[in-house]
């Protein structure tokens, strides 16, 4: 809903803000800078695209091979996704609707996965479920017979692994909508002698439906565009055969295309996921709401207790616990915290810059598809594009086009931040994008006109008014910038690892006590940025 503007200024001339600014020399040069992080996004895809369509490069993997790669990697996604909404949706379910007990804490738990990368979750469930794994050793043990009882390694248990780190997307989404829906529709419902259930399929989940459509598309493209958790998993689909091509068979043509591929179908899948929202509207028309009631569970209450520990074991206290375990004594944490430091630095130092450089991009690109129209509203979704390319495919892009244009920026701790501002500048231009549009244009045009310049008005009237956004954006890139392996495995400079490269290495390598040190150390440097700013959001400092 519109807020309604004084009549002096909804009488003013449509374009005269827009034409002003577009006149502006610092308008002009946020279009220049925005053009530029938009060819930034474009350049590797389109020399992707000239890879895979050179003389040879069809011939260099043959229809079959694409088509059952293809095949995997959607089932798995698939399959992934669905995994993720049966452990998400009664989650939510509980901790916002009924009397659960603990509903609170649960809330809070149940995103605590996003912090646990899906590579560190698959080492954890290798030490318990894989060959050599503690259950198959207790349960030889116990039986006195020899021999593999389970094992989590393959297809099936990436798609298990997948859906324990990924069900928060769908877990947050779902929460938000239905705090917002208003219960007086569903209490309806059952005045006309609707019952639970057919309430539930017949108001509330189609009211559900955009938030677990979007949810369940980012576990979708997660799981498309995984490489590190299905690689030690040993699972074969588009991420783990690219990989397999470039670094080993050494085959770029191969590699191109097949990556060519896997970028279409991420863009099949996102324009399939705009039509299936488009084909009905899910707005609830009605005037104020209020908080629905939690539901009593009654005898149902501790039921509904143990499947939200039971989710928040498999996903949280399991890997944790696991990693604990293996990591061995304080002293030895220490140890390898000593040993380790320079990687760790290695990582600060990285996600710190993407970060800074993220927001300020963001920030850019922003306001240059709200204030400078038409010319550059279409900016910010080309930038977005990036957020489509798996990192697999990203780095042999970047590797195929700087060893040909720019080779000596290949090899660069330079050309690792241009791959993760790529893949991450998504989550600043939307969350300042977002936070822009409820900001009134009109405030700016009260700036200038005494006699404020634009780049004053940005710094002055903007800045402040997007700062909570501002720090929770540069978390979030931060965040994503310090659990990102995929790109980094390809395109780190010789002998510059980072925290998860080294994870990764100590895994292949058998060395699980490292590997389970450098993961607590990992995760608790991920969490904690987002600890901070949520708990100065709540003591209102930002």
């Amino acid at each position: 809903m519109k807020d309604a503007q004084p009549n002096a200024i909804a009488t003013m001339p449509a374009g005269t803000v827009s034409a002003d600014r577009k006149s502006s020399p610092f308008m002009a040069l946020l279009f220049i800078l925005s053009a530029m992080a938009a060819g930034l996004v474009l350049s590797p895809l389109l020399y992707l695209l000239s890879s895979a369509l050179k003389p040879g490069a069809l011939q260099a993997i043959s229809v079959p091979t694409v088509v059952t790669l293809a095949g995997k990697t959607l089932a798995l996604a698939t399959l992934a996704t669905v995994w993720a909404m049966v452990l998400a949706l009664p989650l939510a379910w509980l901790v916002i609707r009924t009397d659960v007990p603990g509903r609170s804490l649960f809330r809070w738990l149940g995103v605590i996965p996003l912090a646990i990368p899906s590579y560190i979750a698959a080492l954890t469930y290798i030490a318990l479920l894989g060959p050599v794994g503690t259950v198959n050793s207790w349960l030889t043990a116990l039986t006195g017979v020899h021999g593999q009882w389970v094992n989590i390694y393959g297809y099936w248990g990436g798609i298990f692994v997948l859906g324990l780190v990924t069900y928060p997307y769908i877990f947050l989404l779902v929460c938000g909508a239905l705090e917002s829906t208003n219960p007086a529709v569903e209490e309806t419902a059952r005045s006309l002698g609707e019952g639970r259930l057919g309430v539930f399929r017949r108001i509330t989940l189609p009211m559900l439906r955009p938030s677990i459509l979007a949810g369940g598309l980012l576990v979708f493209l997660y799981a498309m565009s995984d490489f590190g958790s299905l690689s030690l998993l040993r699972v074969h689909v588009f991420t783990t055969e690219i990989y397999h091509q470039l670094n080993t068979r050494f085959d770029q043509s191969a590699s191109a295309m097949l990556s060519f591929v896997l970028v279409l179908i991420t863009i099949a899948v996102l324009l399939g996921q705009r039509v299936l929202l488009n084909r009905g509207s899910y707005v609830t028309v009605t005037g104020t709401a209020r908080v629905a009631r939690p539901i009593p569970l009654g005898r149902w209450r501790w039921p509904g207790f143990a499947l939200a520990c039971s989710i928040l074991g498999l996903s949280v206290f399991i890997p944790l616990a696991v990693l604990l375990s293996q990591a061995g004594s304080a002293g030895q944490l220490a140890e390898v915290f000593g040993e380790q430091w320079g990687f760790l630095k290695n990582s600060l130092g990285l996600a710190s810059a993407t970060a800074l450089a993220a927001v300020l991009i963001g920030l850019v690109v922003a306001q240059t598809g709200r204030r400078i129209k038409p010319a550059g509203s279409g900016i910010p979704g080309i930038v977005q594009l990036g957020y489509a390319i798996p990192g697999t495919v990203l780095g042999l892009s970047l590797i195929l086009l700087y060893n040909t244009y720019a080779p000596w920026l290949y090899g660069t701790v330079a050309l690792l931040i241009v791959a993760y501002l790529i893949r991450f500048l998504t989550q600043a231009v939307q969350g300042v994008d977002a936070a822009l549009a409820g900001i009134n244009p009109h405030l700016e045009e009260a700036a200038r006109s005494l006699a404020a310049t634009p780049s004053r008005v940005l710094r002055q009237v903007l800045a402040p008014l997007l700062r909570p956004t501002l720090f929770g954006v540069c978390a979030l890139v931060f965040i994503s910038t310090m659990k990102e392996l995929d790109a980094t495995l390809l395109l780190r400079p010789a002998g510059f690892d980072t925290l998860p490269v080294r994870v990764y290495i100590h895994t292949v390598e058998a060395e699980y006590a490292k590997a389970a040190a450098l993961s607590l150390m990992l995760i608790g440097f991920t969490a904690l940025p987002w600890l901070v700013v949520t708990r100065l959001r709540e003591k209102k400092l930002i």
